[in-house]
């Protein structure tokens, strides 16, 4: 299972922690998982280290010894077998286990200049076959019904920025040509997926085309008081680390099929589980309420995921959406797109099969674009820091849009009543908007991050905190008459960041991860006049893509299927359906309506982080007026093999847990209901 179908038995340990009361003097007993965490060596090694290492061990350029293929770092070794490269991490994969970043990188196959530029032409000519496929479908029109849950999903919900689409066409090819090099020159499965990546200089070819990447910032200035819009200069070193539009980090290596893109497969060859008979079996609606967590935990964590996290999905030609399961595509498979992952419903499903739907529209996730051969990477459009984007954007074009350019303010609208909220979106065709209800003004919003409107109270949280940006720019602007509207504008994001990062740090995350873990890490936010050195250039900051597409996604497990309601005396009490409120920010226009959802959101009790998801994300996920939604569960599952999430044994050798023999060697980890469930499905 993924990453996410486990975290019952690695994160609910951590969230054990957090919920205990400590009195004075009182040592709260570890639990045996966490104490293995902590005497793990951290930061645990990545992607990042084993491509230093291959860069410091570079032989000499032949025709000038004194100089390396790669530039040299003097604060690492350029012997491979140095110890500050082998010394145990302690995790706990086998002596003989080379997939993991601890075996040595090696060049490990023959190759030639013909075999790179034949590699290079067939990955054109798959991208061109791709492109051709895009325009039959939209000459004959097929794409994703508007209205639709898939509609919602791709368009509202997983909204792909121009930039990402046109930077995804060089990623596809790269893909295409790495599958092909690899069958070319025979490589293992293994050595493709380490290192195929070393074969070859792509940069100077003009399959490298630098119009199809990130543009690279202007020159850092290293005394700069604000941030960058779309975190590049961060780290002054590498100043794309970190920044919007640029590839996921790994955490561990991806696990493909082929080495290169392929869904993983079962070890019999065959296909995995279908995603739906998997949450269907394992992640059944049996409600338990948290014992520590709100409704208002939950949804910050989504808010502060939104502003890290924004995977870019494929699309077809103009940005269209690409149909997965209509027809017209399922019985002419000349048309079936090569992004397509669609999700396989089984013919007696208890939700799907009465409306006879056998398949999910999924779509896989855009690949990055790069200039070396190797595995698929997928494609942040957010930054990974935390530094309010999901307010103000990730690209400076997009920034202007939400600013009004006088005083600091950000963009907005004032009801009759006096009340602000965010800007109205006027786009028809945005995924949300309601005819019906833009018959009475009434729009969905704007915000820094497309997916303000997702839920309700997730939209509360873009338009407090677009409230609070406005707030303190009429203060600051009545202490500093002077100030022009940049500088009005800058210092009030630059509070409003603060503020984020310190109630993430100083609140969610200790929720979350408990005090000794915390402790553990120093991740604690210091007091008083403390001051750390603690930084680290060396240190990627990009966000891990096991974290994006798994392991955050513990939070879907404390929706309730309920939003609640309390008004200002809190005598009356309402609920209503979740899925009634997706896509569906329209009550914010009606009085006190804000009011009633936070105290709701503020006294409600999430669900409790397990196995179980209620069935308004796992059947009528994004339903709206249809009979029927998406779930879910699904769709993470299928997420985690699109992006080579590796299995779940692998990741608890990476965490330095016992490698599981059989189902049996789970019981201590797992709840038992859910692992006679997976026993079952698996």
């Amino acid at each position: 299972l993924l990453t996410v179908v486990t975290l019952a038995a690695t994160i609910s340990v951590l969230i054990g922690q957090s919920i205990e009361k400590t009195q004075a003097n009182v040592v709260i007993p570890a639990n045996q998982s966490l104490l293995t965490l902590m005497s793990l060596s951290w930061p645990r090694r990545d992607c990042e280290w084993y491509c230093r290492r291959w860069r410091q061990s570079q032989t000499r350029v032949p025709e000038d010894p004194s100089k390396k293929m790669y530039p040299d770092d003097p604060k690492f070794p350029d012997d491979p077998n140095d110890p500050k490269w082998t010394v145990p991490d302690n995790s706990t994969f086998p002596q003989n286990d080379t997939w993991n970043w601890n075996r040595q990188p090696s060049a490990g196959v023959n190759w030639t200049a013909n075999d790179v530029n034949e590699a290079l032409q067939e990955g054109s000519k798959q991208q061109k076959s791709a492109s051709k496929i895009e325009d039959d479908l939209d000459s004959k029109n097929l794409t994703i019904a508007r209205g639709t849950p898939s509609y919602k999903h791709q368009v509202g919900f997983k909204k792909t920025d121009p930039l990402a689409t046109q930077m995804a066409k060089q990623g596809y090819l790269m893909d295409q040509a790495s599958a092909d090099m690899k069958n070319r020159t025979n490589m293992t499965r293994e050595d493709s997926t380490f290192d195929l990546q070393w074969v070859g200089d792509l940069s100077h070819t003009p399959y490298c085309d630098k119009a199809l990447q990130r543009p690279m910032p202007s020159p850092c200035n290293a005394k700069a008081r604000y941030r960058s819009v779309d975190g590049s200069c961060n780290n002054l070193e590498h100043p794309l680390w970190g920044a919007s539009f640029t590839p996921f980090r790994r955490a561990m290596p991806p696990h493909y099929e082929d080495g290169v893109m392929s869904l993983r497969q079962a070890k019999d060859g065959g296909d995995l589980p279908s995603p739906r008979v998997v949450s269907n079996t394992v992640h059944t609606s049996t409600p338990a309420e948290s014992r520590s967590y709100t409704i208002l935990l939950m949804s910050w964590g989504q808010f502060i995921d939104h502003d890290i996290t924004a995977t870019a999905l494929a699309k077809g030609k103009n940005g269209s959406s690409i149909p997965c399961c209509i027809p017209e595509v399922i019985y002419q498979p000349s048309i079936l797109h090569p992004e397509c992952a669609p999700i396989k419903i089984p013919d007696n499903d208890p939700d799907y099969s009465p409306y006879n739907q056998t398949c999910m529209e999924f779509t896989r996730s855009a690949s990055a674009p790069r200039c070396h051969f190797g595995p698929r990477e997928q494609l942040n459009q957010q930054t990974a820091f935390i530094d309010g984007s999901v307010i103000y954007g990730g690209k400076e074009e997009q920034l202007r849009h939400l600013r009004t350019h006088k005083d600091g303010l950000l963009d907005s609208q004032v009801t009759l009543d006096g009340r602000e909220l965010l800007p109205p979106s006027m786009d028809p065709d945005d995924g949300c908007n309601d005819k019906e209800q833009t018959g009475y003004d009434r729009y969905c919003f704007v915000s820094g991050d497309s997916r303000v409107n997702e839920q309700i109270l997730l939209t509360i949280f873009h338009t407090i905190w677009a409230r609070q940006h406005n707030l303190l720019a009429g203060i600051l602007k009545d202490l500093n008459p002077d100030w022009e509207d940049e500088t009005l504008f800058q210092e009030s994001r630059r509070i409003v960041i603060a503020q984020m990062q310190h109630i993430t740090y100083n609140e969610y995350v200790p929720s979350i991860l408990g005090p000794n873990f915390m402790k553990y890490l120093k991740l604690s936010p210091l007091k008083g006049e403390e001051q750390t050195n603690d930084y680290d250039e060396d240190m990627h900051p990009s966000i891990a893509n096991e974290f994006a597409a798994a392991a955050f996604r513990f939070g879907h497990s404390q929706i309730q299927g309920l939003i609640q309601r309390i008004d200002a005396p809190g005598k009356n009490v309402k609920f209503s359906q979740l899925m009634k409120e997706f896509f569906a920010p329209f009550s914010l226009y009606d009085r006190n309506s804000m009011g009633d959802l936070v105290r709701g959101e503020a006294s409600q009790s999430a669900s409790a982080v397990d196995t179980y998801f209620t069935s308004q994300v796992t059947s009528h996920l994004f339903q709206g007026k249809s009979a029927i939604g998406l779930d879910l569960v699904s769709i993470n599952i299928q997420r985690g093999r699109d992006h080579g999430v590796a299995p779940y044994n692998r990741w608890r050798m990476y965490c330095g847990l016992k490698p599981a023999q059989n189902f049996t060697d789970l019981s201590p980890d797992m709840d038992k209901g859910a692992l006679q469930a997976i026993m079952k499905v698996y």
